[in-house]
């Protein structure tokens, strides 16, 4: 088991209290002695510590001052969670929310999605037949998805996959590429689900979505996740 760095404890133990609501927006943080006290590590990770917190949006330092929380706002909301993320969740685990998550977003989009909204969808999939590198088709599939749960028309549903594709992105991106392939099925799964959306079924949409998903699962847990015991939903 890897040890956490002092500063790191310090990390855990400020976004501990922020989460729980013990600390509040706003609210100033105890001061680096007493934080030193509560935690028995020095000032020097102390400060360490609340300088992570303050590079991500989550906390502001006043000169002379202590530190505060921050309150939450459209720009620092993705700063401030995936962080904490980064380093707590492995690719199976996003896989598995995802599953959840993205067929709910797809029945939500079949229902509400605009013209406007087809045609972008329609583009990024013809966009996806002539991607030219991996890089290139992880931005269209990101774009994709986002642009389902932005159509969903529920604005939390549609910050969590933010945050998702955000984690994603910053640390899985090398897992993530393993199981894109081949890139052709994942295209063709792509323009079933949106045939479903475009004909607003929505049950329709779901199972494209979750066989989607299960499919990749199961490259993963089959190829590079040998030993991991997870269940495939069954459809309906």
């Amino acid at each position: 088991m890897t040890l956490k760095s002092k500063s790191q404890v310090v990390y855990d133990y400020i976004e501990t209290l922020v989460i729980s609501g013990e600390i509040k927006p706003g609210e100033r943080l105890p001061s680096e002695a007493r934080l030193g006290e509560i935690l028995k590590v020095s000032r020097v990770s102390v400060r360490a510590g609340i300088e992570k917190l303050s590079a991500i949006g989550l906390i502001s330092k006043k000169k002379g001052g202590g530190s505060y929380v921050n309150r939450p706002n459209h720009e620092n909301y993705l700063s401030v969670f995936t962080p904490t993320l980064l380093h707590n969740t492995d690719f199976l685990e996003l896989l598995e929310i995802r599953r959840a998550l993205d067929t709910l977003s797809v029945q939500l989009c079949a229902k509400n999605i605009t013209d406007a909204g087809l045609r972008k969808l329609h583009e990024i999939t013809d966009a996806m037949e002539s991607a030219q590198d991996q890089n290139e088709f992880f931005n269209l599939d990101k774009k994709f998805h986002l642009l389902i749960s932005k159509y969903s028309k529920n604005r939390f549903l549609h910050n969590i996959q933010l945050i998702i594709w955000d984690v994603i992105q910053k640390s899985q991106r090398i897992s993530y590429n393993k199981v894109a392939k081949p890139v052709v099925y994942r295209v063709e799964e792509h323009h079933q689900i949106l045939h479903a959306i475009t004909h607003k079924d929505q049950d329709l949409a779901r199972i494209y979505t979750v066989r989607h998903l299960e499919k990749i699962i199961d490259t993963f847990v089959c190829e590079y996740n040998e030993g991991k015991d997870v269940k495939p939903l069954k459809e309906n």
